[in-house]
């Protein structure tokens, strides 16, 4: 590679950045939160552990980027919502079929374990990846609602139609993957997953409007 191809492509930091984060996803996979250290990080990763702690403040601040870049992967960040056209439903769909997809991720099926082996030892970790992650992820619907909505809602409506969506996508799959049992659905079985969930908030929806 010459050195005008290394200009074009992604800066250092940010490549820095990221070898940071896979590392530190592998090592709080393999050694739960509690047992991870930024220095195993910063060697896993091969960089400097003050390189490290000027990208993260502290591992805290590592755990939740772990968490929202998990998120960002499946599009369920503010991004992909700017300057869209479509209308809610596209957009549920989409989304909705997002969510089922992470919830079958085995990365984030083994970081719920892990969060939940570690809840008596260490409440805060708990507290941290339910406000990266489910939280986040709820706190998008919301804006969804929000910003989409045919008819104009408060946010404390948008907020239970959010929980309600959520939890329809989840349905029995999502506490079977946790608990070890067999819990996939099919590529068809998800679809249809969400789209019965869509159904129920169409539903509530109309009944506003009524």
């Amino acid at each position: 590679m010459n050195k005008e191809t290394k200009k074009a492509g992604r800066p250092k930091s940010a490549e820095k950045r990221i070898q940071v984060l896979e590392a530190a996803s592998d090592l709080f996979l393999e050694f739960g939160f509690s047992g991870c250290s930024m220095e195993m990080v910063a060697k896993q990763s091969g960089v400097s552990k003050q390189t490290v702690y000027s990208h993260f403040s502290n591992k805290e601040a590592l755990f939740l980027a772990v968490i929202e870049d998990k998120c960002a992967e499946y599009r369920l960040d503010d991004r992909p919502l700017e300057g869209a056209s479509y209308g809610l439903i596209q957009l549920l769909r989409e989304r909705g079929l997002q969510i089922v997809k992470i919830l079958h991720d085995d990365k984030v099926i083994s970081m719920y374990r892990i969060i939940i082996g570690e809840v008596n030892s260490n409440p805060r970790v708990a507290e941290l990846f339910y406000q990266a992650g489910p939280k986040h992820i709820l706190d998008y619907l919301v804006k969804c609602f929000l910003k989409f909505a045919e008819q104009p809602i408060t946010e404390e409506l948008a907020y239970k139609y959010a929980v309600t969506f959520f939890n329809l996508l989840k349905s029995e799959f999502h506490i079977k993957s946790i608990l070890g049992l067999d819990f996939a659905l099919s590529d068809s079985e998800q679809i249809a997953q969400v789209e019965f969930a869509i159904q129920q908030i169409e539903s509530l929806l109309a009944c506003k409007v009524n």
